[in-house]
């Protein structure tokens, strides 16, 4: 898989700056208002109960008094978002009584505090170190490690904070899939060797997200079956899909004729051009590159095709494993030409899912010490893909 990103995302919109809280709040409430909701509800309810068992941890071995669970009941909150409406709440069967859990004070006197903070941890991702932060400044308590992390592993497996979780719509007209090879500690695998599979989806307006992803030891027909057949499991069955644009990889293909079948398949020019040039001589480099900038300059796929064959036959003696490799499927670099041509900058290439994976490259070099196994690794890169689906600009542009 390639490892270098390319740089032909100039064109899409600047993440907004927030200058003060009021601007700050002006976005969120236009913008993903019921996604904050949902991770309002999630942390309210996860951090009472984990007080509230807590409490009767310490209860039982005073043996004075055995608490039980007896269901949830559901209170309301008003917010500067709202109304946040049944918001489940665990409670004792025989009542709080004096073991009423600090934590429900978020509903008063806590209240602006917990926004705040909640706010941030929407925006930048969920960590334990965050969820400890929201624990002792709006709740009034102090969970240890093992307690924080059980409440991160139940926050980050919720359907509405999991993308891998998420009941996907069936309005998702192109597919962007590619992978990236890291080197991270801790996993137990091969020199340490991981793969991180992705699908990016767009849908006919524009508007794209993450919609899945893995971490595994190795990129395979199978791996990628598996990422893809939950994705059509989750509500994506491709009866609008138009397009899947990806990289030479055999595996991807194999696993989209598997899922996909039928589909259309654009492989991604810049990831061709590159493949092409790696197996040049070095004084060839530069001539053969302008070469292959002009066959996709073409206006028509029938003038790429003429272009394609003239530079073949013009560099075949003496750069012959470059021309097999750019020999090598070029037909399905050509599909793009079937749509609009307002639309062909963005369909022939994986640049706006390079886009992120450069951000992931960025934070895996910071953090990679910290992944000890497979499912930490999984809990961050969801963070940080949900932080990348809400910052993503409302549309793209479709010209050049």
């Amino acid at each position: 898989m390639p490892t270098q990103p390319t740089n032909k995302c100039s064109r899409i919109k600047k993440l907004p700056v927030f200058h003060d809280q009021k601007e700050l709040g002006k976005f969120l409430e236009t913008n993903f208002t019921e996604s904050l909701k949902q991770f309002i509800k999630v942390t309210i309810q996860s951090m009472v109960k984990e007080e509230m068992e807590n409490i009767r941890a310490q209860v039982k071995e005073s043996e004075a008094l055995l608490l039980s669970f007896n269901g949830y009941y559901q209170r309301n909150m008003l917010s500067r978002f709202g109304k946040i409406g049944g918001i489940p709440i665990p409670r004792y069967r025989e009542g709080f009584g004096e073991f009423r859990p600090q934590s429900l004070q978020v509903f008063d006197v806590e209240r602006e505090k917990f926004m705040r903070l909640i706010e941030q941890l929407h925006l930048h991702g969920i960590t334990q170190r965050k969820l400890k932060k929201v624990a002792q400044e709006c709740f009034g308590i102090t969970i240890s490690p093992t307690r924080i992390g059980k409440v991160y592993q139940e926050y980050v497996h919720r359907e509405e904070v999991n993308i891998n979780r998420q009941i996907l719509s069936d309005e998702f007209e192109y597919l962007i899939i590619d992978g990236i090879y890291e080197t991270t500690k801790g996993y137990g695998w091969e020199n340490n060797q991981s793969v991180l599979l992705c699908v990016l989806g767009v849908k006919g307006d524009g508007t794209r997200k993450i919609i899945g992803f893995l971490l595994v030891r190795e990129e395979s027909i199978a791996t990628w079956s598996n990422l893809l057949g939950q994705i059509k499991e989750r509500g994506l069955k491709g009866k609008n899909l138009k397009l899947i644009i990806t990289d030479d990889s055999s595996a991807i293909k194999g696993a989209v004729e598997k899922i996909y079948a039928g589909i259309p398949l654009q492989l991604c020019i810049a990831h061709k051009m590159r493949n092409v040039i790696s197996k040049t001589s070095r004084r060839h480099k530069t001539a053969l590159a302008e070469d292959l900038k002009i066959i996709f300059k073409a206006a028509r796929k029938k003038e790429a095709e003429d272009i394609a064959k003239a530079v073949c036959k013009k560099w075949y003696i003496r750069e012959p494993k470059a021309i097999e490799s750019l020999r090598y499927n070029l037909e399905y670099c050509f599909t793009y030409f079937d749509f609009p041509k307002e639309k062909w900058k963005q369909l022939r290439t994986t640049n706006l899912l390079e886009r992120e994976f450069r951000e992931v490259r960025r934070r895996i070099r910071i953090f990679d010490s910290t992944f000890q196994h497979e499912p930490s690794g999984m809990g961050y890169m969801n963070s940080l893909f949900n932080y990348l689906n809400d910052h993503y600009p409302a549309h793209l542009h479709t010209g050049s």
